[in-house]
């Protein structure tokens, strides 16, 4: 049996090792940002690293051209993990939100990993999948669709953000156009013969306001009008709105699209037009992490003094991907610190990610996500 002191020095003594190289990956991938669905130089650096480091690698799985999964296997028997990879960045402004720290995470994790288990003869499979378009296009769902996630036995992702913590809580969130239509007449010479789309619109609007008093705590309902008529003097004929629900759990999410969806077929009752409902994009649950490897990340943070919070409601909730990832496997989202009181999808967050923070919560992050790794896969070779 290894022990964790030991275990501890050699994912330190490795990471010095790869430091520079890692940096030199992360600020590469901060520089070149690239949004989703584009992200070729992030995929062939993350991915050509893993393979010059002994993994076999898959490039364009999933469905996604720009996704990649590099494998090491080390027998039949043992733990079957993951760590998941993002490398997308925002539109116009870059990687405000850590991405390229992600991706970079979780390929350096990869290889320690790999390496202790050659040393030491650890039984089980690594692997580190790259997933693209987290922002806003929901990639991993897409992958999950395709089975890339199947047979996995955990899933470890880290994301940077103003505290550490090793736990999460995400909402889960729809966005769902409502697109009416009437009947066309001029406003003013005939407009009995008329049905207005724009009407329907206003009145599911009012709908949904008049039932906001009824939503649970923490659920949000926010719409804009994306269409509304091109002339004064006719009576739209077509009109839009799209609205985006998030709630704190993916049942409540159906209950409100419900709620929703009888709002926008009242005002079509009511108004004499009708009304077609499309989801726009992927539909994102909850985040559940799984508990056993919240508190080996937890342990872990401690191992490599990294002080933590515990994730509250008061921090500000988001929605992400990897949230439909931990509703099919054991799965983990956690934060390491890269700037405190600096928010993510500002600009201040982006500078932060390419430098001296950026690189501190690199080193933090391959540190606890290796040692988790290599917890995981030692527990299953000593049962």
């Amino acid at each position: 049996m290894i022990s964790k002191d030991k275990i501890k020095k050699e994912v330190e003594i490795l990471y010095s090792e790869k430091q520079e190289q890692l940096e030199k990956i992360s600020h590469y991938i901060h520089d070149n940002p690239e949004i989703e669905f584009t992200e070729y130089k992030a995929q062939k650096i993350l991915s050509d690293y893993l393979e010059e480091n002994g993994f076999d690698v898959r490039r364009g799985i999933g469905g996604i051209e720009t996704s990649f999964e590099a494998v090491y296997n080390n027998g039949e028997k043992g733990t079957n993990i993951a760590f998941l990879a993002e490398y997308d960045a925002l539109k116009d402004i870059g990687h405000a939100c850590g991405h390229n720290i992600i991706g970079t995470t979780s390929t350096g994790a990869g290889v320690i990993v790999k390496e202790l288990m050659e040393k030491y003869d650890i039984p089980g499979t690594i692997r580190v999948i790259g997933t693209p378009a987290e922002e806003g296009a929901g990639g991993k769902v897409i992958m999950l669709d395709h089975g890339v996630f199947k047979g996995l036995d955990a899933a470890l992702i880290m994301h940077p953000a103003e505290d550490s913590m090793p736990d999460d809580i995400s909402f889960a969130s729809a966005n769902i156009k409502y697109t009416f239509t009437g009947v066309p007449s001029h406003a003013a010479a005939f407009p009995w013969k008329g049905k207005n789309a724009l009407t329907g619109v206003i009145q599911m609007f009012n709908m949904v306001d008049s039932q906001r008093i009824h939503l649970k705590d923490y659920s949000r309902v926010h719409g804009i009008i994306l269409e509304g008529g091109t002339a004064h003097n006719v009576i739209t004929e077509k009109a839009s709105a799209l609205f985006n629900i998030r709630a704190l759990n993916y049942e409540y999410l159906l209950e409100i699209m419900n709620m929703l969806k009888n709002c926008a077929e009242g005002s079509a009752l009511g108004t004499g037009t009708k009304v077609e409902i499309e989801v726009q994009g992927n539909i994102l649950k909850d985040i559940r992490n799984n508990n056993k490897l919240v508190n080996l990340v937890r342990n872990n943070m401690e191992l490599f003094e990294e002080d933590y919070i515990e994730r509250d409601l008061s921090q500000g909730i988001g929605s992400t991907d990897m949230a439909n990832v931990t509703h099919e496997i054991p799965a983990i989202q956690f934060y390491i610190r890269l700037r405190e009181n600096t928010g993510t999808h500002t600009k201040e967050f982006e500078i932060a990610s390419g430098d001296e923070h950026g690189e501190r919560t690199l080193k933090q992050a391959v540190k606890v996500l290796s040692m988790t790794g290599l917890e995981l896969l030692l527990e299953a070779k000593e049962n």
